[in-house]
């Protein structure tokens, strides 16, 4: 059953709820870097520690992955993880 969608601010613990839910969603964090000019773009991955412990990777998961926050399965899972907290 899906909850009511909830909006996070984009504190360092909801980008951290964010990362966690789309691992549980989709198994892995990862997208293509569309900026270079490869014809077959490499495929990136983080993982929740390198967001924990990287400031860069922290910022980088925030600029890239905010927008994921906005899709129901994804804030649904958020919302899970925040009642275990």
């Amino acid at each position: 059953m899906a909850s009511e969608f909830k909006r996070y601010r984009m504190t360092r613990k909801n980008v951290l709820l964010l990362a966690q839910a789309i691992i549980n969603v989709n198994g892995e964090i990862a997208w293509q870097d569309y900026a270079s000019d490869e014809a077959y773009q490499d495929e990136h991955s983080l993982t929740l520690d390198e967001i924990k412990n990287r400031p860069e990777k922290l910022e980088r998961f925030r600029s890239m992955f905010t927008d994921r926050m906005f899709d129901t399965v994804i804030n649904d899972e958020m919302q899970r993880l925040e009642q275990e907290i």
